[in-house]
């Protein structure tokens, strides 16, 4: 948990860091939906997700509420240390979250794209989507802007994946 935090510590302003109680909760609420990558020097990058309800935004700060019934993969927050950025390892945990996801049977993957990611999400498949009910849209706006919730179909995915494939690196 120290290195994530360090992670996320790097990664993201302050006001975007949550609290290690927070992570922790998390963990226990998305078993099975949560990756590291690791390489000679140890955890290098972390992504979380869980199973939720197309359309329904995870405000910051706020606990994962799963349904484990849902056929989406919700993912709240992807870090990456500086020590590996450009390597590839950010997209080698998506696909890999993907596919999980797709051998388990869901059909979309959902996320708030924050900090002038929108253009990598969009490499992985996701499109924003602009209509949003209110209280989503209430919840969107708990993030420091600009942020945009985004929809991957994961039929999609599946072709993007198998596309990049060979692209893959070992960390």
């Amino acid at each position: 948990m120290p290195v994530v935090l360090d992670i996320q510590s790097q990664c993201y302003p302050p006001e975007m860091n949550e609290p290690e109680a927070l992570y922790r909760e998390r963990l226990t609420a998305s078993a099975g939906w949560t990756w590291v990558a690791v390489n000679e020097m140890g955890v290098c990058a972390y992504l979380f997700g869980y199973r939720s309800p197309l359309g329904k935004i995870t405000p910051l700060g706020a606990p994962f509420a799963p349904q484990h019934d849902a056929d989406n993969l919700y993912l709240h927050d992807l870090a990456v240390s500086p020590r590996v950025a450009g390597l590839g390892v950010a997209g080698a945990l998506v696909r890999h979250a993907l596919a999980c996801a797709m051998a388990a049977g869901l059909s979309h993957s959902s996320l708030v794209s924050v900090q002038g990611s929108r253009k990598f999400w969009q490499r992985q498949g996701y499109t924003v989507v602009s209509a949003l009910a209110a209280t989503q849209t209430e919840a969107l706006a708990s993030y420091p802007g600009p942020a945009f919730y985004m929809v991957n179909s994961l039929d999609r995915a599946l072709a993007t994946s198998l596309a990049s494939a060979g692209q893959a690196r070992h960390v």
